[in-house]
């Protein structure tokens, strides 16, 4: 998946002043929402502010949380109900999604089959068994071993934007299954990796968020 860009935004908003060629109204469905960058949210929202006339726009996404709150303020949230564990598997079956997966995708998707198509993808799947990973060694260390540990990486070992987005959005799995488990103080990691997704789509220096919830995270669940 790709981020919504700004130049995606500006062609649907000049489709949308155009006459509609069927009917009366004109129709907007923007998938995975979430993935709107900061310039093309931007454009969405002067859309939003002054919608043309006889139109209807849809935000699509699985992850209400990671929209722009300037975005929500001015939407009609419409929230779909969880669904049941067989009727996930039932729409990862249709999709084509292997059956040795449907039992840790439901378990990851928390009622949401959105959830679970976005992680079925192999790099995702690679990224939350790391995550995984990181969850328990976090548990186990101080915040100072933590920024000892980052501090002695090399420049050319920090891994680029896309792969720190994919990584602390993989984090989301054990903390939020930590979270329905009702682990004591588990809401505390859920906020701190979804305000660091919230940094990446802002532009803040990928390296710095990424660190900084390391920190963060291991202070919430470390020695």
């Amino acid at each position: 998946q790709q981020n919504l860009r700004i130049e995606t935004i500006q062609a649907e908003r000049h489709r949308l002043l155009q006459s509609a060629v069927e009917g009366q109204w004109k129709v907007s469905i923007l998938e995975d929402a979430h993935r709107l960058t900061a310039d093309a949210a931007n454009v969405l929202l002067k859309i939003l502010e002054e919608p043309p006339s006889q139109t209807a726009i849809f935000l699509i996404t699985p992850f209400r949380d990671r929209l722009f709150a300037t975005l929500v303020s001015r939407c009609q949230p419409v929230r779909f109900r969880s669904l049941a564990d067989d009727e996930v598997s039932g729409c990862l079956a249709r999709l084509g999604v292997p059956q040795g997966l449907h039992a840790r995708l439901t378990e990851m998707a928390m009622g949401s089959p959105g959830h679970a198509l976005h992680w079925s993808r192999e790099e995702q799947i690679e990224a939350v068994g790391e995550a995984e990973r990181l969850w328990q060694a976090l548990s186990r260390m101080t915040p100072a071993q933590v920024a000892h540990e980052t501090s002695g990486r090399s420049k050319s070992a920090k891994p680029n934007r896309s792969e720190i987005e994919r990584s602390v959005d993989s984090l989301l799995v054990p903390a939020t299954r930590a979270l329905r488990a009702g682990e004591a103080n588990s809401d505390r990691p859920v906020q701190i990796i979804q305000e660091a997704l919230t940094q990446l789509r802002q532009n803040v220096q990928p390296a710095l968020v990424y660190d900084n919830l390391l920190l963060q995270l291991a202070k919430e669940r470390g020695v």
